[in-house]
């Protein structure tokens, strides 16, 4: 994976985390959410923007064909339901970790 496809790849996650302490304390972030309307619209970006991310990792997971169905599965789900840690580990380590796995395999087959 590009290096540029990896940064647009970390972008919902990076927001998210940082929009997290909005929820914690939001008298603090009045500025950044002034009225109910403007974070609705802010979460629901962020939600697209996450959906769209876990898509196109959970696609490109699936994408490699010698890793185990196993593995493939317990990272789906880790996606699904740690998106904004996972995906960041998965982006920057696995995915370099699983495209040589999957180009080492692919020559002995043949």
């Amino acid at each position: 994976m590009k290096k540029a496809n990896k940064i647009l790849l970390t972008i919902p996650s990076i927001l998210g985390l940082s929009y997290m302490p909005t929820v914690w304390i939001p008298k603090e972030f009045h500025w950044l959410v002034p009225s109910m309307k403007a974070y609705y619209i802010q979460v629901g970006t962020l939600q697209a923007l996450t959906i769209l991310q876990l898509v196109i990792l959970i696609r490109k997971l699936w994408s490699f064909k010698n890793l185990e169905k196993s593995k493939k599965s317990d990272w789906t789900w880790l996606l699904i339901l740690f998106n904004s840690i996972t995906s960041l580990i998965f982006i920057w380590k696995r995915v370099d970790e699983f495209e040589e796995l999957n180009n080492k395999k692919e020559p002995n087959k043949t």
